[in-house]
């Protein structure tokens, strides 16, 4: 079993490739430049399918850590691990979204952050979030999206609050390693296929 981490080198990617070894897991990273002392690295652009077919070679299955900076590229790398993932015959998919995209308790019927609940100024990324959780409902995969709450610096404490499709009742921060600790744990037990997890302290 290879588990493919996708973005491993952003906040929460590194912590999820940092506990996935110190668990034994046999992890390949694709990122887009190398750190060359992984032994099994991919670099390339998540833009690219080409990039991410040669990645997915192997791989039993992705951890997707994509951010929003670079606006379109959380959704089109999301489709383009999709369709690599179909060709490769792979299914599981965990990907790191936001409480945004989350069913809002206070306004039932719309989105946190289309909702009273929002806090953001702007609502660009959790918009391109919801594309791609749009996208992964009619993709076929055995998808989980992890939707942590206002990520923080913080140790790994194993102890946090997850409720399917909703932000757990109070939860205001959770840390960047619980998030990553999460969506590894996700990855395997397999609790909120087809659903949106919600984390928080």
């Amino acid at each position: 079993m290879k588990l493919l981490i996708i973005g491993a080198t952003g906040r929460v990617g590194r912590q999820v490739r940092t506990i996935a070894e110190q668990r034994g897991v046999n992890v390949r990273l694709f990122v887009r430049s190398g750190d060359g002392r992984h032994p099994d690295l991919a670099e390339g652009d998540v833009r690219n399918k080409r990039d991410v077919l040669a990645a997915m070679t192997g791989a039993s299955g992705v951890i997707s850590c994509l951010s929003t900076e670079d606006g379109g590229t959380l959704i089109e790398g999301t489709r383009n691990i999709a369709e690599a993932m179909r060709e490769r015959g792979t299914t599981r998919l965990v990907t790191i979204g936001t409480a945004g995209i989350l069913e809002s308790s206070a306004e039932p019927g719309l989105l946190r952050y289309r909702s009273s609940e929002n806090r953001r100024t702007t609502t660009a990324a959790a918009a391109e979030h919801h594309q791609a959780y749009e996208y992964l409902k009619e993709s076929g995969l055995e998808w989980t999206i992890v939707c942590p709450t206002r990520l923080v610096e913080g140790e790994r404490t194993g102890v946090y609050r997850t409720l399917a499709d909703k932000l757990p009742f109070g939860g205001t921060t959770i840390s960047f390693a619980d998030t990553a600790e999460f969506a590894l744990n996700e990855y395997f037990s397999r609790q909120f296929v087809h659903a949106r997890a919600g984390i928080a302290y």
